[in-house]
């Protein structure tokens, strides 16, 4: 499979270099063997990633679709992702006056990759790096909320639901019927789900395409971010979400 998908990659690279192109000249240039190359490229035709025409000897020239490109624009925006909202981050810190993170979905988990810290915090609290099971953290149910209905499923039948304390939520069914009012709220809340004493409030970060492409958290204790003071962190932090998104390119209806 690895060595299947290393040529791939060089007929890829290939075409991108040289574009427009048959399959002798691929296979000149890579020395791939013809029917592979054809394999390959008939295999990438059927995801959107190539396409084939004929010339006037009903030769089949194959190239790159623009697919690619819009790869290409996502990879970006992650990489450029907690660079461009670092404002936001730290100016929702100040206003709450708690920790907040940026998570994104990774490996069936979150994983955050940015933390404004609160230097007073008497909290532990997960870091840059860290990676939390999805039913323990507000950001976290608020990017599995954003899945397909196939990418949930495949989530839920690979991964044991941990738990933490007497909150979490560990039967998939119920974890379902949370994530559809989160997404239908637009926001998630962690009432001790992680840990007891500490309560997260996250809302989801969208780009250009519409896509979730993370989730803004605040973490802090009980005490602090207690009933009464729960609204405006809540306000507070879908509006850091909202202003996030316009950023990454969002067009809100």
């Amino acid at each position: 499979m690895s060595n299947q998908v290393d040529r791939a990659f060089q007929i890829i690279e290939y075409l991108a270099k040289n574009g427009i192109s048959e399959i002798d000249e691929i296979y000149k240039g890579t020395e791939i063997p013809r029917s592979t190359i054809f394999k390959l490229l008939s295999n990438l035709e059927s995801l959107g990633y190539t396409l084939r025409t004929k010339n006037v000897r009903k030769t089949d020239y194959w190239y790159l679709t623009l697919k690619l490109l819009k790869i290409s624009k996502l990879v970006l925006s992650r990489i450029d992702f907690k660079n461009e909202i670092k404002d936001v981050l730290t100016k929702l810190s100040k206003d709450v006056n708690e920790i907040v993170q940026l998570g994104v979905y990774h490996n069936k988990k979150v994983m955050y990759i940015d933390v404004v810290k609160k230097p007073e915090s008497i909290i532990s609290f997960a870091g840059v790096g860290t990676e939390l099971d999805i039913n323990v953290s507000a950001a976290g149910m608020v990017l599995a909320a954003a899945l397909t209905g196939e990418e949930l499923d495949d989530l839920l039948n690979n991964i044991v639901l941990p738990k933490n304390t007497i909150y979490t939520i560990t039967k998939p069914k119920e974890l379902r019927e949370e994530l559809k009012y989160i997404a239908s709220n637009g926001y998630a809340f962690d009432n001790q789900q992680w840990a007891i004493g500490v309560r997260c409030l996250a809302a989801p970060v969208f780009n250009f395409e519409e896509k979730v492409i993370g989730a803004i958290n605040v973490t802090g204790h009980i005490s602090t971010m207690s009933d009464d003071n729960i609204d405006f962190i809540k306000e507070k932090v879908i509006k850091a979400a909202s202003e996030a998104s316009k950023i990454m390119g969002y067009k809100s209806n």
